[in-house]
């Protein structure tokens, strides 16, 4: 009996990336650079179940502290925010509502190492908006993609830039689309 690990839980983005590294350490050339890369991804995977936590518990400042101070961030609907400073200001007006409130998820992440010390991670998030007064009437569904780019000085890893799309669909995995 396989069992399954739903999505929100902080563990699977970490698992999945786990799971998906130990499936690439087989291939020729990859055992001198597969520990490094595996320690990278497994970094950054974690990254992403901390930001989404903090999305969660509304606890942004943890989000904000893996953020680089000359980050750049593009919503949803397509502001531009630059710096770490009005990267926070715009995460305090998703949290700071007076009225309006939120259920957030993020799925699977799929991590891309450049190099040594540039990366990309995706994932998909959901976003569903509801009154304070009435948690069970959703007033408004976003759901999109999360393009993030990360760069690795001083041994740690920052998210440098991050571009984020609505789409139609909340992916659990991002994989590519074969186009035959």
């Amino acid at each position: 009996m396989t069992q399954r690990i739903p999505i929100g839980n902080p563990l699977c983005a970490f698992l999945s990336v786990l799971c998906f590294l130990s499936c690439e350490q087989g291939k020729p050339g990859s055992s001198q650079i597969g520990n490094l890369q595996k320690e990278d991804s497994l970094e950054i995977a974690q990254m992403i179940s901390v930001r989404e936590q903090a999305m969660i518990k509304k606890e942004i400042q943890a989000a904000l502290d893996q953020f680089s101070e000359n980050a750049t961030w593009i919503n949803s609907q397509g502001y531009y925010f630059e710096g770490k400073e009005h990267v926070a200001k715009f995460h305090q007006m998703l949290t700071g509502n007076d009225s309006l409130d939120y259920y957030y998820e993020a799925g699977t992440p799929r991590i891309r190492l450049i190099d040594s010390k540039n990366a990309l991670a995706y994932y998909s998030w959901k976003m569903f908006w509801h009154k304070k007064e009435t948690p069970a009437d959703t007033t408004f569904k976003e759901i999109g993609l999360m393009t993030l780019s990360a760069h690795k000085k001083n041994d740690r890893w920052k998210w440098i830039a991050v571009t984020n799309q609505h789409t139609p669909w909340f992916y659990k995995n991002v994989a590519p689309v074969s186009v035959d």
